[in-house]
């Protein structure tokens, strides 16, 4: 199972839900600490029996918000030239909209290497 603090988890020995706060290292394995609502404490669950109820997600930034408009743009520049460039040696307008889909892509999957490198990190468990 793979966590990230900030997780919501729910308990099933106490029926107990919380966040996850992080993980404990025990001397017969590692348990996930959670820290439940209103001023409850933490609670420490081995997490064969932990249900994860949402996932944390951290707003998107105006940072991130620009450099995903600045990649967009880059792509549609980069499909709109290799259009171009496929139609420039005759090639059939299938062709010319598969040259334009693939460098669109390569950008695209650029961006999505970056946006999972600086994204939150998720622990194993």
């Amino acid at each position: 199972m793979q966590l990230t603090v900030g997780d919501i988890a729910r308990s099933q020995e106490d029926l107990s839900l919380g966040t996850v706060a992080g993980v404990a290292d025990h001397g017969e394995g590692k348990l996930v600490v959670l820290r439940l609502p209103n001023g409850g404490g933490l609670s420490f669950v081995e997490p064969c029996s932990l249900v994860v109820v949402g996932r944390y997600v951290p707003p998107a930034s105006t940072s991130r918000s620009v450099v995903a408009l600045v990649f967009l743009g880059f792509a549609l520049l980069v499909a709109y030239i290799s259009c171009r460039s496929a139609e420039a040696i005759g090639a059939d307008w299938l062709l010319t909209l598969l040259a334009g889909l693939g460098g669109f892509k390569a950008v695209a999957i650029t961006y999505q290497c970056w946006a999972r490198l600086t994204g939150p990190r998720r622990f194993r468990v």
